[in-house]
C-alpha cells in the first residue's frame, strides 16, 4: 500500500491544499496543536464487557489483590500526565464492598464506581484507568480530548 493511499490518519499524505496567506493559520500547525492539546478532566465510562451473555447484575471476573469478609480489592492501573508534563502510571487498589459483589466477583457498576473515585483523586491529568478482567487489561475509564 502506497503512503498516499493510506490517508493522513495512517501516515499518508493529504492531497487537500492548505489555505495560505496573511492571517490564515497553517493546516499542519492546527493539526499539531490539536494533537498536543491536553486531555480534559471529563470521564467517559467504558461500555460493559462485550460478551454476548453479559449482564450488569453478574459479577466481573477481575483480578483480586485481596479478599476479606467485607470487601474485595481489585488490581488496577491509572495512566496520567503528571504536573511536570510527563506521562506516568500508578498501580491502584479498587476497594469494593462485598454487598456489591457476587461472591468474589464485583458487579460492573461497583467496579466503575470504585474506578471513578480514584479517577478524581489523580495526582495529575488522568488519561486512562484499567483493571485486569478475564486475564486482560480492560479500560474502565478514559479521558475525552478537549476541543
Amino acid at each position: 500500500m502506497d503512503s498516499k493511499d493510506r490517508g493522513p490518519a495512517l501516515g499518508g499524505r493529504s492531497e487537500t491544499p492548505a489555505a495560505s496567506g496573511p492571517g490564515t493559520p497553517d493546516k499542519t500547525k492546527i493539526q499539531i496543536e490539536t494533537t498536543m492539546t491536553l486531555f480534559a478532566s471529563t470521564v467517559a465510562p467504558s461500555p460493559a464487557p462485550a460478551a454476548p451473555d453479559f449482564l450488569p447484575s453478574h459479577g466481573v471476573n477481575a483480578e483480586l489483590l485481596l479478599s476479606t469478609p467485607l470487601t474485595v480489592v481489585v488490581r488496577a492501573r491509572l495512566d496520567f500526565i503528571a504536573a511536570d508534563g510527563l506521562a506516568d502510571e500508578q498501580e491502584l487498589a479498587l476497594v469494593i464492598p462485598r454487598s456489591r459483589c457476587e461472591g468474589d466477583l464485583p458487579y460492573w457498576p461497583a467496579l466503575l464506581s470504585a474506578a471513578t473515585e480514584h479517577w478524581h483523586r489523580c495526582p495529575g491529568h488522568a488519561r486512562r484507568l484499567r483493571a485486569c478482567v478475564d486475564g486482560e487489561w480492560q479500560t474502565l475509564l478514559t479521558a475525552q480530548p478537549a476541543h
